[in-house]
């Protein structure tokens, strides 16, 4: 809730631009410390497979707090919890900077993933109450322009730093943005009023969730940390993880308000839609989150040149996506779905060959361009895939489609944290880590072929979908005509008028 009076035009367009320069600024960390990881690898005298939970600790935080967020920022206020997130991912960044190891550098990222998470529900929420209900989609909607943003911004501005400055300064340039957002949000945003709901925050399930798929996240990371043989401590972890996860399950079963619809996952379309949303988003983000050490590792590029390789990458995925996004009804969900993931697995078989150096035509191709080109490719693919696949699981429950969001879009998330973690576990088995990268990118290629399959277990409802359009056009046509009627037709008897 917020007060009586709605901001003027002005003042709204400044509440979206404050919340969207804090999504954007969450955007940008969660791809800027891939181009680091070489030379925090150095800087902090540690192994890949600690320096990965890097990126592992922000995305897990950022997914797990994000359904909590939602209801938080009705219990406690929008304006309210959106500022405490602002000095809790600004603070942590800070943190973050001054780490003075490894594990404190994960400790704050984790923290920082929290407070990045919390960003999208009250941003969400401020939006919404103050652009009302008539221009409210459309701000909304704008949102979705902003991480494909942060994905080019985030590995560029990372290069940059850290080929001029220290790894330490990607955290430390979130400072001065984040009190700057902090004095001009406390003036602008408008007041709210904290407005408790009826929906309790199933704590206990996002503890044992939480603590089920860290345990086991931990455990892979001591197997990457010791591949030599498997220690106590992995063991104790995974049972532990997985008597965590049984546990999570029988209380959900019982619990009146659950993390997760339980009932919905039981449904077996459903389930193959969330079981497609999870491998495709550990292989499509696990990967894409190692190319610019792969273009360190393999190519000796610089962390400007790394980070400028996956510029095309997310700048072929939002063209692809709009246009995918035009003709999606006609071509119907599993044509694009399909050829997304050929077109993906195809991108990764090239990355497995390794191609440099190559002459086409009697001209040179920079190594850049050659890892680019494959890199590029995949951004395709994603963009072909992503539109069809969400409309997919949305059109299975429409009546919750907030429901099926959220699940959807937690299961990918949670599946790049596995998908991360897994490659990182692999790639400690390879002493040559470019050539480990080659392998995996192969096998992720096959993995990704094998979903075909679960496609066609997911029901194609666009057929519905574009009758339901046509038969909506119709009625809107029929009501015109008749609203028309009055004009051509006079008395009571509808005869017609003299001419």
């Amino acid at each position: 809730m917020i007060d009586k009076s709605l901001p003027s035009n002005r003042r709204a367009y400044s509440v979206f631009a404050i919340v969207s320069l804090a999504l954007l600024m969450a955007s940008i960390d969660s791809t800027i410390v891939a181009v680091s990881l070489p030379t925090m690898l150095d800087d902090l005298k540690t192994n890949l497979a600690w320096v990965g939970w890097t990126i592992i600790g922000y995305q897990f935080s950022q997914s797990i707090i994000m359904p909590i967020a939602g209801k938080l920022s009705d219990d406690l206020g929008r304006k309210r919890l959106f500022l405490g997130a602002i000095v809790l991912f600004t603070g942590s960044s800070a943190a973050a900077g001054l780490a003075p190891n490894v594990y404190w550098l994960i400790l704050f990222r984790i923290v920082q993933g929290i407070g990045g998470g919390t960003f999208m529900p009250s941003a969400t929420g401020i939006v919404s109450d103050t652009f009302g209900p008539r221009r409210r989609a459309a701000a909304i909607g704008l949102f979705g322009s902003i991480f494909p943003i942060g994905g080019i911004l985030g590995p560029n501005i990372g290069g940059l730093i850290i080929d001029h400055f220290s790894w330490r300064w990607i955290f430390f340039v979130n400072v001065p943005i984040g009190i700057l957002l902090l004095l001009v949000g406390a003036a602008v945003l408008p007041r709210s009023i904290s407005a408790p709901s009826r929906r309790s925050v199933d704590t206990t399930g996002a503890g044992l969730f939480s603590g089920a798929v860290l345990a086991i996240l931990y455990a892979m990371t001591s197997l990457a940390d010791n591949p030599g043989g498997i220690e106590v401590t992995t063991w104790v972890l995974l049972v532990a993880g997985g008597i965590m996860l049984v546990a999570f399950v029988r209380h959900e079963d019982r619990t009146a308000q659950p993390m997760i619809d339980l009932t919905l996952l039981r449904w077996r379309p459903f389930l193959a839609a969330n079981v497609y949303n999870f491998i495709f988003g550990a292989v499509v983000f696990g990967f894409f989150s190692f190319i610019p050490y792969y273009a360190t590792v393999a190519y000796g590029m610089s962390a400007g040149e790394s980070g400028l390789v996956l510029t095309p990458r997310s700048l072929a995925m939002m063209v692809a996506s709009t246009i995918t996004s035009l003709f999606i009804i006609r071509f119907r969900y599993r044509i694009p779905m399909i050829a997304g993931l050929l077109i993906i697995s195809f991108s990764l078989l090239l990355l497995s060959r390794g191609y440099r150096d190559a002459v086409i035509l009697g001209f040179g191709l920079h190594n850049l361009v050659l890892l680019a080109l494959p890199v590029m490719l995949g951004g395709i693919g994603m963009g072909i895939a992503n539109p069809a696949a969400n409309n997919a699981a949305l059109d299975l429950v429409p009546e919750k489609a907030a429901a099926v969001a959220g699940l959807r879009g937690m299961f990918r998330s949670i599946g790049g944290v596995v998908g991360t973690a897994g490659l990182v576990q692999a790639l400690s088995y390879f002493p040559d880590k470019a050539q480990g990268l080659q392998q995996i990118f192969l096998y992720l290629a096959f993995l990704l072929t094998l979903l075909i399959p679960v496609v066609f277990m997911i029901p194609d409802t666009a057929h519905e979908r574009r009758a339901r359009i046509k038969e909506r056009s119709d009625a809107i046509l029929h009501r015109d005509d008749s609203a028309r009627i009055p004009e051509e037709v006079s008395g009571v008897e509808g005869r017609p008028r003299p001419q």
